[in-house]
C-alpha cells in the first residue's frame, strides 16, 4: 500500500484492513508482503510474529527493519525471483485495484507458484460501491490522497475476485466486506486445497 501521501485518516483505514488481515496470518510462517509501502506498516505490525517477512515495493528503499524483516525496491515484470513454495502467506493489501488488469493475472499465477501448500494469499480491495465516495473525498474534500485513488484501475466485486481466483490456480475460501461495504477482504487458497470442515 503507498504511504507517501498519507493523511490521518488514510492510517486510521489502514490500520482497520491491517486488524482483519493480522487474523489471519498463522504464527511463525514465513509472509511476503507485495506493494509493501515505503513504510512497510503492515511487515512491522507482525513482526514479532512471524518467523520471517519481505515487502516488496517498487517505491521502497531496500533496508532490514527488523531482524527477521527485509524491505526491497522491486518492480514486478513477469517472475519473482524466489523458489517455488517459498511463503506461507503472500498478502496484496490495498493494492490490487492499482495493477493495469493485463498484468493481474499473470501476478496470481506467481502467486500460486511462491505460497506453499496450506498457505494463503490474503488481499484487501475496494468494492465498486465504494467508487464514488472515495473520489468524493478524495477530489472534492480532498481528505484521503489523491493520486492513490486517481490510480485506481478496477474496483473489485466477490465475482471477480473469485474469477480472477480460478484463472491462476486458486480457489476464493474466504470474502467479507468491511468499512460498512467499502472495502473487502479475500482469502485464496490452492484450489486443490481440502474443502473448511462444516
Amino acid at each position: 500500500m503507498g504511504t507517501k501521501d498519507f493523511n490521518a485518516l488514510d492510517l486510521f483505514i489502514c490500520r482497520w484492513r491491517s486488524r482483519i488481515v493480522n487474523r489471519q496470518i498463522r504464527p511463525d510462517t514465513e509472509v511476503l508482503d507485495f506493494g509493501c509501502g515505503h513504510q512497510a506498516l503492515f511487515l512491522r505490525g507482525i513482526a514479532a510474529h512471524i518467523r520471517s517477512g519481505v515487502g516488496i515495493d517498487y517505491d521502497a528503499a531496500s533496508s532490514r527493519p527488523a531482524p527477521n524483516l527485509e524491505i526491497r525496491q522491486f518492480r514486478f515484470q513477469d517472475r519473482f525471483d524466489y523458489a517455488d513454495g517459498s511463503f506461507d502467506h503472500l498478502t496484496i493489501l490495498a493494492v490490487l485495484e492499482h495493477i493495469p488488469l493485463d498484468q493481474v493475472d499473470r501476478l496470481f499465477t506467481e502467486f500460486r507458484r511462491l505460497l506453499r501448500p496450506g498457505g494463503s494469499v490474503l488481499l484487501t480491495t475496494p468494492t465498486p460501491k465504494s467508487r464514488p465516495l472515495l473520489e468524493f473525498l478524495a477530489f472534492k474534500l480532498k481528505i484521503i490522497s489523491g493520486p492513490e485513488i486517481a490510480d485506481h484501475k478496477h474496483y473489485w466485486s466477490e465475482a471477480d475476485i473469485a474469477r480472477l481466483a480460478s484463472r491462476a490456480g486458486f480457489r476464493l475460501r474466504h470474502y467479507e466486506t468491511f468499512q460498512f461495504g467499502l472495502n473487502s477482504f479475500a482469502a485464496l487458497v490452492h484450489a486443490d486445497s481440502p474443502a473448511p470442515l462444516s
